[in-house]
């Protein structure tokens, strides 16, 4: 008597689901409910390339298309995964995923980081979509503050915002620079041919008029 509506539980059950296949890209899922199939997914190497897939089954190939790889690592804390680019903005953070040694949780920490690293390029009611997979020792993280188990605490919490936040504006500004790039190269190609026919143009009209 205490659960909501089925549906609300069905998506409760498919966000948990998702949740665990996200840190798990190498393990296939599938999660039936009322005999429906609502979830199938194949395993996928536990390499970048495959989690990226992984992602994109579950977060929309629109987000694999609009993310930066993050990749780094700071004494004994590692952090990887893909952070959507500003553009690619939502008017919540659902799609908002953060993991601690492979454990999902919804930390107030990790949450402020994120929004303090795109902080400068987010207006403050849009929020990024992203996927976080932070390493670190077990005995650097507290998993026992919360009877679910879905916040921790850090031994050294400034420790793992800096490094959270200096990732995330690292793996944003390279991505906007190989997409000013790309754009500026695309732009001077397409002038190219349009400058040389208006040469040879203007090279046509000053010939003089046969008689």
């Amino acid at each position: 008597k205490f659960l909501k509506s089925a549906r609300s539980e069905d998506l409760a059950t498919l966000d948990v689901v998702k949740r665990l296949a996200m840190s798990r890209p190498d393990v296939a899922f599938t999660l039936t409910m009322d005999g429906r199939r609502t979830l199938i997914l194949e395993s996928e190497s536990d390499l970048f390339e495959g989690r990226l897939k992984r992602l994109a089954q579950i977060m929309g190939r629109e987000f694999a298309d609009n993310a930066a790889r993050v990749d780094v690592r700071r004494e004994d804390l590692g952090m990887s995964g893909y952070a959507g680019l500003p553009t690619y903005n939502r008017a919540n953070a659902q799609m908002q995923f953060l993991f601690v040694n492979g454990r999902p949780v919804r930390d107030k920490l990790l949450v402020g980081a994120v929004r303090g690293a795109y902080a400068d390029f987010l207006a403050r009611d849009r929020h990024p979509a992203l996927a976080l997979f932070l390493e670190c020792d077990s005995a650097f993280v507290d998993v026992n503050v919360h009877p679910a188990k879905t916040e921790v605490r850090f031994r050294d919490a400034g420790l793992v915002r800096g490094l959270v936040v200096s990732s995330l504006k690292a793996a944003l500004a390279e991505a906007g620079h190989r997409a000013s790039s790309t754009v500026a190269h695309a732009a001077l190609a397409s002038l190219r041919p349009q400058s040389n026919a208006l040469y040879y143009q203007q090279d046509y009209d000053r010939r003089p008029y046969a008689s």
